[in-house]
């Protein structure tokens, strides 16, 4: 059974937002880090424009590498991003910058946030020089900070109308939005945060535009469509390239399960995926879907049996033993995640029902 997709988007908003108050308390007070040389306060950062006929000067790109201190979770790993430096010994700022920092912050979890930020800073002690270094170190505190203020955000707990109407769901993930972008201009420069976030930015306007769109009454599916093209038309063209991509594939894929529904055979859905994909592609995307129609079956005859087990005098401790046990009976190990998450949804959805007055 598929799910809606605002309840995808709002389950996953709490399961965040639940990893996110733990971090967030667990972040320690902001230290200023040190280097050898004088100390920078605020340097400025060349920030690589977005538009590429831009003229600045020729950077200079520390390779991609193995990280010079080795955390364990870092073991058999590269550095995700690169530094950047431009003739002049300037820090070239762009989202490989950000990519750099999460990828150390990410060993936060186990070897506590200052370790890691100990780790990022030797490392790239190894591969930039000054200015460039005490540039790096400048933008690091600004985002460390901003790090603490977003995981803030998240503790704000959600009403039970927030969680059961669609139009609350998406008027909480706007005023998130609204709230992040001007917590991010507050904590950076505009040319860093346009660097910095920008892509990500664009790509969230577009979504939520996009969702508000499909919760329009007042719009025929022709005018929704010629709607979403304008939005499309907005993103950046790298991302507008990705989006019509994934829309296309998105598209094929509907009309694939629609052709499934209608009892068309594999034979009839890989002459329909020939007219757009080669023969590879096509075995690929057939066993895909095979897989997926498979665990979709095996997961309502999962709620069936569940269902089952509410009414035949079992107490709550014996229910959870037989439900554990048609899990691992029906479900392999790496699909238990999903199944916590279709639960959880399904156990929400449920909820919301119930609490539903009736008119």
């Amino acid at each position: 059974m598929p799910l809606p997709l605002r309840s995808i988007v709002l389950v996953s908003l709490l399961a965040l937002g639940a990893a996110a108050l733990t971090l967030y308390w667990q972040w320690p007070t902001p230290v200023a880090p040190t280097t050898s040389s004088a100390s920078v306060v605020k340097p400025a950062v060349a920030a690589t424009p977005s538009n590429p006929s831009f003229s600045q000067p020729t950077p200079t790109v520390t390779a991609r590498a193995t990280p010079q201190v080795l955390l364990p979770s870092m073991l058999g790993t590269e550095v995700d991003g690169d530094l950047k430096t431009d003739s002049a010994g300037n820090l070239q700022l762009d989202l490989a910058v950000r990519d750099y920092f999460d990828y150390f912050l990410s060993a936060a979890d186990q070897a506590g946030l200052e370790v890691a930020v100990e780790a990022l800073l030797a490392d790239a002690g190894s591969r930039l020089q000054e200015p460039a270094l005490g540039q790096l170190i400048g933008v690091l505190g600004d985002y460390l900070d901003y790090k603490r203020a977003s995981l803030a955000l998240l503790q704000q707990p959600l009403s039970v109308q927030q969680q059961a109407q669609p139009q609350a769901q998406l008027s909480m993930l706007q005023q998130a939005f609204d709230s992040l972008a001007q917590l991010r201009r507050t904590h950076f420069s505009s040319g860093a945060v346009e660097a910095l976030f920008g892509a990500e930015e664009a790509y969230a306007r577009y979504t939520l535009d996009s969702l508000m769109l499909l919760g329009r009454d007042d719009l025929s599916e022709q005018a929704k469509a010629d709607a979403q093209e304008q939005l499309r038309g907005q993103l950046p063209q790298a991302m507008r390239a990705s989006e019509e991509r994934q829309s296309q594939a998105l598209a094929q894929q509907a009309q694939s399960e629609q052709l499934w529904r209608e009892g068309a055979s594999e034979e009839q859905v890989r002459q329909f995926l020939t007219l757009t994909y080669d023969p590879a592609t096509v075995e690929r995307l057939l066993a895909e879907q095979r897989s997926e129609r498979s665990w979709q079956q095996r997961y309502a005859a999962y709620q069936q049996q569940l269902a089952s087990l509410q009414g035949n005098g079992l107490s709550p401790a014996d229910r959870q033993q037989e439900q554990q046990r048609l899990r691992q009976r029906l479900f392999s190990a790496e699909d238990q995640h999903r199944v916590d998450t279709y639960d959880a949804i399904a156990a929400k959805q449920q909820n919301s029902a119930s609490e539903t007055p009736e008119l």
